[in-house]
């Protein structure tokens, strides 16, 4: 089964407050305005950016208020409107053909090759509790699985998107490579503990871990900000589901960092906190999606398609879709607006 024991929970926070602490200290990135050659990126870096100490006394926190974008831009965005608590969420057998048919009716073009992608452009990087490479196998879409230490600049040199599954356990030498791939324009996807393994220390100063932890296994979650690329297929509102101990995120860089969904039950339970569930910044001429939660089905039953948290009218979850969603922009070099 792949859930994170109670046992666990309490040595992992304790290795997670000592990088925590240990990042006080972790140089981190300045401001800059162009680049040499007069290009524009994204994100506000340069294309030759280093890494200086980090003044938190400039930072802005995260506020707590979402806006919620009454829009439904997205093609096959559904807009349920009321909110939908975490309490009426089913676990739900679903299988392998669903997934397939959820990204077959979104991404019709996408979907004719995507069992047939060229090895490197989507590169998942094994975590100890999540699995993305079991969800992108339900779709259908074709990956390169790697472990931690296989991540180089060679390997990176033809990837598109690039996976860091939680825990997220990226040695600190690997970083620099992650974050030149995003800046040349690289699709990063990270989830749950990644966000103080190892995102916080390669784009500092844009999303932190606030330490503190989900009080329940599932939450009712909005998608706030729906675009036409991210919000495809998906759904104003659904069960959102999280394994114990996860990493609730604070915004430190409000201009750039974008929440896509968030959690007004999260929000309740974790006074001073957002309720963040999932949220996106450019970085160079890349993109950064971090989600709290995984991609896999995160199910406490890890045989027999058990997903915790299907979405209506979706049947796959919304964690799934989004993280699929981006998988997708990344791999066709769509821009996320």
């Amino acid at each position: 089964m792949y859930f994170k024991s109670c046992l666990s929970i309490g040595l992992a926070m304790g290795l997670a407050f000592c990088l925590g602490t240990c990042c006080e200290s972790t140089p981190a990135l300045a401001q800059y305005g162009g680049t040499g050659d007069g290009s524009a990126l994204q994100g506000g870096v340069s294309a030759r950016d280093s890494l200086t100490r980090l003044d938190r006394s400039r930072l802005t926190p995260d506020r707590p208020n979402m806006t919620i974008n009454l829009g439904s831009p997205a093609r096959g965005f559904f807009d349920n409107n009321n909110t939908l608590q975490s309490g009426l969420a089913r676990t739900e057998r679903v299988p392998p053909e669903v997934f397939r048919a959820w990204l077959t009716d979104n991404h019709a073009t996408f979907a004719l090759s995507s069992q047939t992608i060229a090895p490197g452009l989507i590169v998942d990087v094994a975590g100890h509790w999540d699995h993305a490479d079991k969800t992108l196998t339900k779709l259908g879409i074709n990956y390169t699985h790697i472990g931690t230490g296989d991540i180089s600049p060679e390997v990176l040199s033809s990837a598109r998107v690039l996976i860091i599954n939680c825990a997220g356990a990226v040695k600190r030498d690997r970083l620099q490579y992650i974050r030149e791939f995003v800046q040349r324009g690289g699709y990063l996807l990270t989830t749950d503990w990644a966000l103080n393994s190892m995102l916080e220390q390669t784009f500092p100063g844009y999303v932190e871990w606030n330490k503190g932890v989900n009080n329940r296994s599932i939450y009712g979650a909005t998608y706030v900000n729906p675009d036409p690329v991210l919000a495809r297929g998906c759904v104003r509102n659904a069960p959102w589901k999280l394994d114990a101990g996860a990493h609730l995120v604070s915004v430190l860089k409000p201009d750039s960092v974008r929440v896509l969904v968030a959690s007004s039950e999260m929000a309740a339970d974790s006074k001073g906190h957002s309720g963040i569930l999932a949220c996106l910044f450019p970085f160079g001429k890349g993109y950064v999606l971090h989600m709290v939660g995984h991609f896999d089905n995160n199910a406490a039953i890890a045989l027999g398609n058990f997903l915790p948290d299907p979405a209506p009218q979706i049947r796959i979850s919304l964690r799934q879709a989004l993280a699929a969603n981006f998988v997708v922009a990344g791999v066709t070099g769509e821009a996320i607006p």
